[in-house]
């Protein structure tokens, strides 16, 4: 979880670091802009409106991200108000209003456990009731100076690439993020905690996947043999011990095979025939094999552990259950009749 978080900072810096340098360049940009049409008051807002950003850069460094995001939020919302009455409807400044929006439930999800945060629907409320303001504003009165047609033409489509810019790149940050983690939430959701292979939730997915080709496949089930005098005699760590150790070699022994636990100290292998059945089950049973010869140490102690297998092949119409039922079956015949052994009938 430590590295997880470490990627979520990560992008959070990299995210807000991206979009500083974009809100500066877009200033500079309208400073140049300004400069040309001689609109010397636009000059001198986004004069102070850069320098702004460029302070803005010392709270990142000290990752100070929730105040970043609510001072470049009002920044945001009180230049382009009032960029819109200075030079009117149509330079276009009032569109991104709506990039703001978007920006807001983003930064709310990335930020959502930081207090200064404000509610992203209260945002919007004001966001709207300030669009309308500037609309009803601007059809009545006369914008503060007179900007060029090519100068507006060119802010108004300017501002529609900024916001379609910014609308789709969080949208892609946040989507590609959320997918990600829905990811990572079905792993774990697979995966025996103890173990680190797949749990009986990961088996059920695996075998839905496999239902139009399971004929080609056997399953085995096997059974730690006495693991309860184990962990009675060296206690429940020793048994965790065992446990894990026995996924280890089971997953190393069927690199191509799908390995997970069954509950308890049960184990369940599904296995695909590759050229006959006989060599598959003999590449099963050489997990017993391994087992048995392995020197378990814990604590300085050498402790002998051994399995006991249960196959069964697949028959029509099995379902998970039936299938690993019947392969219990043999298991349970196995461990009746001397233990550490391979069952398959």
């Amino acid at each position: 979880m430590k590295t997880k978080n470490l990627s979520f900072d990560k992008l959070i810096n990299l995210v807000t670091l991206i979009s500083n340098s974009i809100f500066l360049l877009v200033h500079l940009t309208y400073i140049i802009i300004f400069l040309i049409s001689k609109t010397y008051l636009m000059v001198y807002i986004n004069l102070f409106s850069s320098i702004f950003y460029i302070f803005l850069y010392l709270l990142l460094y000290k990752n100070k991200y929730e105040i970043f995001a609510l001072l470049a939020g009002i920044e945001i919302i009180s230049y382009m108000s009032v960029s819109s009455i200075i030079c009117g409807i149509s330079a276009g400044f009032h569109l991104c209003l709506i990039g703001i929006t978007v920006l807001a439930f983003v930064t709310k999800y990335f930020l959502k456990n930081k207090k200064v945060v404000i509610n992203p629907l209260i945002i919007s409320c004001i966001l709207v009731c300030l669009y309308i303001f500037i609309f009803f504003y601007l059809r009545y009165n006369e914008p503060v100076v007179n900007l060029p047609i090519t100068t507006n033409n060119f802010l108004h489509i300017f501002h529609a690439i900024i916001v379609f810019i910014f609308c789709a790149g969080f949208m892609y940050i946040l989507t590609t993020y959320v997918l990600k983690l829905e990811e990572h939430i079905i792993k774990i959701s697979e995966t025996d905690n103890l173990t680190r292979i797949a749990n009986r939730n990961g088996l059920n997915n695996y075998f839905d996947i496999l239902q139009n080709n399971t004929n080609n496949y056997i399953a085995a089930i096997f059974d730690i043999d006495d693991f309860k005098s184990i962990n009675d005699k060296y206690g429940h760590i020793c048994g965790d011990y065992i446990l894990k150790t026995i996924a280890d070699i089971a997953k190393n022994n069927s690199l191509d095979d799908f390995v997970s636990r069954w509950g308890g100290e049960e184990f369940v292998v599904i296995s695909k025939i590759e050229e006959n059945i006989e060599n598959t089950i003999k590449k099963l049973d050489n997990i017993r094999i391994e087992i048995e010869n392995y020197n378990f140490k814990y604590k300085n102690k050498n402790i002998h552990s051994t399995i006991t297998i249960g196959i069964a092949s697949y028959e029509e119409n099995d379902t998970l259950d039936s299938w690993i039922s019947r392969a219990d079956k043999n298991l349970y015949f196995g461990k009746n009749n001397g233990k550490n052994q391979t069952i398959y009938k």
